[in-house]
C-alpha cells in the first residue's frame, strides 16, 4: 500500500509538470493531497500562522536589502514554510556576519559567525529561551539523525565537525557537546524506532535547559551549548541540506502529512526571532524593543502550537 501511494506521488508529479508543459505554468497546478488538507487546516483552526513585527523606516541600503528578502519570506507563507526559511535564513546570515568585526580582507566564514554568536551572553534571556523550549518533534527526529545515528553521514559529519571545533582561543563548548553527544550515543545510539524516538524527546528537554540524568550522569547543557547546537547543528544544517539539493522538498513527498509542516515552520520562527534578536544587540537603529520581540515571539509559537496541536509534540 505504501509502495502504491509513493508510485501515485510520483506519476502526479510528473503530470502536473506535463499539464504546464501544455498550458504554461501562469495556471496554477492543482494541489496535493496534503496541501489540500494543510490549507483545510489553517481554515479550520483560525489560527494566525504568523504574525511579523512592524519595521522601522529607515533609508540604510543593507537594512532595506534585508527587509526586502524578509518580504519574500512572508509571501511564501503559509504554504510554503520550507521556502520561508530559505529567505529569512539570508538575513539571519547576514545579521551573524555583521556581527563580528571585519577582518582586513573584509571576508568572514559564516560558519565562523555562527560559532561565534552562539557564545555571545547577551543573546541569553526570554526569547532565545522560547525558541530553544518549543522545539517540535519532527525537528528533534531531524537532529537526532544527524548528531546522534549520523545520518545521512555526509550532512551528519559536518554538522558534528562545526559543533566539535573551537571558534575562539578556550572555546569550552566543544568539549561540552561533544560529552554530551557521547552519553546520548551510549544511551540511545540503537537504532530501533522506539530507542530513537527516546533519544530525540532528550535532545528535545537538553535543548529546553532542563536537568537530566543519562545513564546516572547528570547532564544540564549550558545556554552557549544549547544555542550552539540550535544554529551550526540545526539550523544551519537544515539551510545546507536545501541549499545543496540533499534533502528532499517536503512537501511533494508521498509520506509528508500535517506533522511535516512542523520542521520547516520552526525553522523560519527560530531564524526569525534570532533575527530580531541581533538586530538589537548589535546597536542597530531599526532594531525593535525587546519586549515587542519577546511578545512576538511567544505570540508566534502559540499560534503554531494552536494550528499543529498533537502533531507539534507528539
Amino acid at each position: 500500500m505504501e509502495s502504491q501511494g509513493r508510485s501515485h506521488q510520483r506519476r502526479e508529479r510528473i503530470d502536473i509538470i506535463a499539464s504546464w508543459s501544455r498550458s504554461g505554468i501562469l495556471e496554477e497546478r492543482r494541489r496535493l493531497l496534503i496541501e489540500e488538507q494543510f490549507a483545510e487546516r489553517v481554515a479550520r483552526t483560525r489560527s494566525l500562522f504568523f504574525v511579523p513585527l512592524p519595521l522601522q523606516y529607515s533609508d540604510d541600503l543593507w537594512y532595506n536589502t534585508q527587509v526586502s528578502f524578509l518580504m519574500e519570506a512572508f509571501d511564501a507563507l503559509p504554504r510554503r514554510p520550507d521556502i520561508a526559511f530559505d529567505s529569512v535564513w539570508k538575513v539571519l546570515e547576514k545579521s551573524s556576519v555583521a556581527w563580528l568585526p571585519t577582518p582586513p580582507d573584509g571576508r568572514i566564514n559564516i560558519t565562523k559567525a555562527l560559532g561565534n554568536l552562539s557564545a555571545e551572553p547577551l543573546l541569553s534571556g526570554p526569547i532565545a529561551e522560547t525558541v530553544l523550549g518549543s522545539i517540535p518533534s519532527q525537528t528533534c527526529v531531524f537532529l537526532f539523525k544527524r548528531l546522534v545515528t549520523q545520518e545521512p553521514a555526509g550532512s551528519s559529519d559536518k554538522a558534528r565537525k562545526r559543533l566539535l571545533q573551537g571558534y575562539s582561543t578556550g572555546d569550552p563548548l566543544p568539549v561540552e557537546i561533544k560529552n554530551f553527544l557521547t552519553l546520548v550515543e551510549e544511551k540511545y545510539g540503537d537504532p530501533a524506532p522506539e530507542t530513537a524516538r527516546r533519544g530525540s524527546m532528550l535532545l528535545r528537554r537538553a535543548l529546553s535547559g532542563e536537568s537530566l540524568d543519562i545513564a546516572g550522569t547528570p547532564v544540564a547543557l549550558s545556554f552557549s551549548a544549547r544555542l550552539r547546537i540550535l544554529l551550526c547543528g540545526l539550523l544551519y544544517t537544515a539551510r545546507n541540506e536545501r541549499f545543496h539539493g540533499e534533502s528532499f522538498s517536503p512537501f511533494y513527498s508521498s509520506a509528508a502529512t500535517i506533522k511535516t509542516y512542523t520542521h520547516p515552520h520552526y525553522l523560519f520562527l527560530a531564524a526569525y526571532a534570532l533575527t530580531h534578536l541581533t538586530w538589537v544587540h548589535s546597536g542597530r537603529s531599526h532594531a525593535l524593543p525587546l519586549d515587542a520581540i519577546e511578545e512576538n515571539t511567544v505570540t508566534n509559537f502559540r499560534e503554531a502550537r494552536k494550528l499543529y496541536a498533537h502533531h507539534w509534540t507528539g
